[in-house]
């Protein structure tokens, strides 16, 4: 028996601890990451061609999220985008554009096999924890209705738009393995964007 929780105690140690910082700023980076980058999941599948050279007003009235000002940006540049003439005014416009959002937010999940990191009475930090195995999922998930009208009230469009990015981890002992990262992917995909823009303006 006592060799048994021996070697029990032995695979924990040998399983090894480690503590991430997340963030020393008001708000993790991949937090912000995956929100900002649902929400540009989201805009991608937004197309309303009607506003192709149409003045278009963008009502950002009832849009009442989180990261709010890269969500108005986010949806300018898109309209700017498919063509429209942005206008400051609603009376200046051809076309109403209203934006609400039915989710901004980030899930996480978590799993162990282990010991976890437990409280103790009368000490201001828990144990630590001691994982044979862990596995951890994070998510950005965004929901944008656009609503688009002609200024005399006619109906254009309406749609829903769905955004999500995720980024997961798992530990077994000592060995970590990434089966998704959008993350990793956004910013490689980016940075690729940026050498072949590069070297089309070298030639």
């Amino acid at each position: 028996m006592k060799r048994i929780i021996l070697l029990g105690f032995t695979a924990i140690c040998l399983s090894g601890c480690g503590t991430r910082t997340f963030t020393n700023t008001e708000r993790a980076a991949i937090e912000q990451l995956l929100l900002s980058g649902a929400v540009d999941k989201a805009l991608e599948q937004l197309d309303v061609p009607q506003v192709a050279g149409g003045k278009t007003f963008i009502d950002f009235a009832n849009l009442k999220c989180i990261d709010i000002e890269y969500v108005k940006a986010a949806v300018r540049a898109r309209f700017s985008q498919m063509g429209a003439l942005l206008v400051a005014e609603a009376n200046d416009a051809d076309y109403i554009v209203e934006i609400a959002s039915g989710a901004v937010g980030t899930e996480y999940k978590s799993f162990i096999v282990g010991i976890p990191s437990l409280p103790v009475p009368g000490l201001p930090t828990p144990t630590p924890e001691l994982a044979l195995a862990k596995s951890v999922e994070q998510s950005g998930i965004v929901k944008l209705l656009v609503f688009v009208r002609s200024n005399n009230g006619k109906f254009i469009n309406s749609e829903r738009y769905y955004g999500k990015m995720e980024r997961d981890e798992t530990f077994i002992l000592w060995f970590r393995s990434q089966p998704k990262d959008d993350i990793r992917k956004a910013w490689e995909a980016a940075d690729e964007r940026v050498k072949a823009k590069s070297s089309q303006e070298d030639d």
